[in-house]
């Protein structure tokens, strides 16, 4: 009988394969899933803070310029400047693969980031911060999010808007 431990073990895998399916990642096999699980959360993870720090200067430039970084992987599945850093440079510090080309749901994910951050900058911009801290904090709780889960709020709406692609 397996133990309380293995079967949260196994839970979690099944969230995460889950999740990873919902990005579009769902042609990779489990082993591939396994082995991609924690390099598929650098880019979250650093673009968040990035989006972190502009917050912390309300600062449109930093703000507006980081918006080039999600904006990349919205139009190169396989240019995201966060996944070529990682590609690289530092997965071979950590002897891991390279990671796969984004899939359209979370490139989807990546343009509403672009969006929401440009958002950002240009309230911050004009002087209204209570809404530049509002559209770039929801980035970053989603990119938070992201990071420890896999689950991705962009890429759900992206199942919502586009059903018959996703479907696929």
């Amino acid at each position: 009988m397996p133990s309380t431990r293995e079967l949260k073990m196994a839970a979690l895998r099944e969230f995460t394969k889950t999740n990873l399916d919902k990005q579009g990642f769902g042609g990779l096999d489990d082993d591939a899933k396994s082995c991609y699980s924690r390099p598929l959360r650098f880019t979250p993870a650093i673009g968040t803070v990035l989006i972190v720090v502009g917050l912390v200067l309300q600062s449109p430039i930093f703000l507006g310029v980081g918006a080039i970084v999600p904006l990349t992987g919205a139009l190169f599945p396989r240019g995201m400047i966060l996944d070529l850093v990682y590609n690289l440079g530092v997965r071979h510090l950590f002897r891991a693969p390279a990671l796969p080309p984004t899939p359209s749901p979370r490139r989807f994910s990546y343009l509403l980031s672009t969006v929401l951050i440009v958002g950002s900058a240009l309230s911050f911009y004009y002087g209204f911060a209570a809404l530049g801290f509002v559209l770039g904090g929801m980035v970053a709780l989603g990119g938070t999010i992201l990071a420890t889960t896999h689950w991705c709020l962009g890429s759900w709406f992206y199942r919502l808007i586009f059903a018959h692609a996703a479907a696929k």
